[in-house]
C-alpha cells in the first residue's frame, strides 16, 4: 500500500521535532502511521484524508509496534476532515 507523500512526512517531521508522539517517549521519529487504517474502504470513502496530514503522526519503532492504537481516530472524524478537505482543495 502506498505511504504518505514526502512532503506530509516532511511536515509531520517538523512539527514534531522530529520525536516521537507518544507522552514521555524521546526518541526519534522512524515511522509514519495512519491513524485511519489505508483500507480499500477507508480509501473510497475518505480520499483526501487518508494520506493527509490530518491522518498522520511519526512514531518511533516500538512505538509503532505498540502503542499506535493511542491514535485512532472515528469514522465519523474522517468524515469531518475529509468534508473540510473537499471544500478546501481548490483553495
Amino acid at each position: 500500500m502506498k505511504g504518505f507523500p514526502d512532503e506530509v512526512k516532511r511536515d509531520i517531521f517538523e512539527c514534531q521535532n522530529g520525536i516521537c508522539r507518544v507522552l514521555n517517549c524521546y526518541e526519534p521519529i522512524v515511522d509514519f502511521h495512519h491513524k485511519l487504517s489505508q483500507s480499500k474502504v477507508n480509501k473510497r470513502l475518505y480520499p483526501l484524508f487518508i494520506n493527509s496530514p490530518f491522518n498522520c503522526v511519526g512514531l518511533c519503532r516500538d512505538c509503532h509496534t505498540n502503542r499506535s492504537h493511542l491514535f485512532r481516530v472515528t469514522e465519523k472524524e474522517a468524515e469531518i476532515y475529509e468534508r473540510f478537505l473537499n471544500q478546501n482543495k481548490n483553495d
